[in-house]
């Protein structure tokens, strides 16, 4: 069920700050060609391999998914009575050790995939939600 007395600006601003931080972490002015790499692919396959409609519904569940980690975040913040943006970055902190480095590895290990695609994916991780907790804790 919704809450009513939750502020719903700072959770969209926070959602749209994961993809932002996504969309430039992912691009070839940051990572991206390290990212491509480390994955055994090139460019062209990269390209190749999602069609326009499967790179738009990636785009709509990826949007989906960091609003609502931004929603729960708030929640989160809310509960512990956190107002201040270093608060926030902190239980922005916790939340990613806690929730993101622990649950992420399990399937970066038994699936084989390069630790770098780990390292690369988490450190996007720990920069996108602490600057999330920071910007909702202060609404």
């Amino acid at each position: 069920m919704p809450d009513p007395t939750l502020n719903l600006i700072p959770v969209v601003i926070a959602g749209v700050i994961n993809m932002v931080i996504g969309a430039l972490w992912y691009s070839p002015l940051v990572i991206g060609k390290l990212w491509i790499r480390s994955m055994g692919k090139t460019e062209e396959e990269m390209k190749q391999g999602f069609s326009s409609a499967a790179m738009g519904l990636t785009y709509v569940i990826n949007t989906i998914a960091s609003l609502l980690f931004a929603y729960v975040l708030a929640h989160i913040i809310k509960f512990t009575f956190t107002n201040t943006f270093a608060g926030g970055v902190m239980i922005g902190f916790w939340v990613w050790l806690g929730f993101v480095v622990t649950t992420v590895i399990p399937g970066y290990m038994y699936e084989s995939r390069p630790k770098l695609l780990y390292f690369l994916f988490i450190i996007y991780q720990f920069i996108s939600i602490t600057l999330m907790g920071g910007v909702i804790a202060i609404w």
